[in-house]
């Protein structure tokens, strides 16, 4: 619910709802009304809630994240021109994500970075990307928190999140584990890094090949717990 979003984005900000009001130049009564008895709230409201407390459109938003433009100074507004390219890059987005647009490693860094590497607004992503418990020492690699069904690591080979590690990773070149294992290693919260990497696994339909690039970030949860991030794009798979 839009109204509860609004409610939920004050309490992140550390503010009322009548000083957001306020701060937006919005009507506090209005907005309290439309919340309370659940009535629709206006884009315009809506918009000048988000810039004002510092959020893209797309905390309010289920999909795709938004593209918003910001005025320069404080005080001003982004001009008519600027706003109707927001809008048609927004509907160009919406299109986009209509037609299953696939993200790539910069949208998933330019999300990480707007959100300071802490797990919000993830919906839009959350299928694409798997996240990892810290490496531990005795770990044959990083235990899954959640695996995206979409990921290419549950695509194309297969991984779950009640997986058996040692299982799923002897079935990989020896040198690869121990790759993974020293990159899971070296990832701390707003640590991020991107590398290309080949791959050869053992699996039933025979030996595959191919290369991929990987991000791979350091980010907190909702309890400000680390976990790794992993988001991965298939460069080149090699026919068995």
């Amino acid at each position: 619910m839009i109204g509860q979003k609004v409610l939920d984005l004050c309490k992140l900000k550390g503010v009322t709802l009548r000083a957001a009001c306020q701060a937006s130049g919005l009507k506090y009564s209005t907005l309290h009304a439309q919340i309370s008895n659940n009535r629709p709230i206006p884009f315009k409201t809506i918009d000048k809630l988000s810039r004002k407390l510092s959020v893209p459109l797309s905390y309010f938003s289920e999909g795709q994240p938004l593209f918003q433009v910001n005025a320069l100074a404080a005080d001003s507004a982004p001009s008519g021109s600027m706003l109707q390219f927001e809008t048609s890059v927004n509907a160009q987005a919406k299109l986009l994500a209509e037609q299953v647009y696939h993200p790539s490693i910069d949208d998933v860094l330019d999300w990480l970075v707007h959100v300071d590497f802490q797990l919000k607004d993830f919906d839009w992503i959350k299928d694409q990307v798997d996240l990892y418990y810290p490496l531990q020492t005795d770990d044959i690699m990083a235990r899954p928190h959640s695996v995206g069904s979409e990921s290419l690591a549950a695509k194309l080979l297969g991984f779950l999140n009640d997986a058996d590690l040692h299982n799923y990773f002897g079935r990989l070149d020896p040198n690869d584990v121990a790759a993974f294992r020293i990159s899971h290693a070296a990832i701390k919260p707003h640590v991020y890094n991107v590398t290309d990497h080949q791959f050869n696994a053992q699996w039933t339909q025979g030996v595959i090949s191919g290369s991929y690039r990987k991000l791979m970030a350091g980010i907190r949860d909702e309890n400000d717990a680390p976990l790794t991030l992993v988001f991965c794009r298939l460069i080149q798979l090699n026919n068995p």
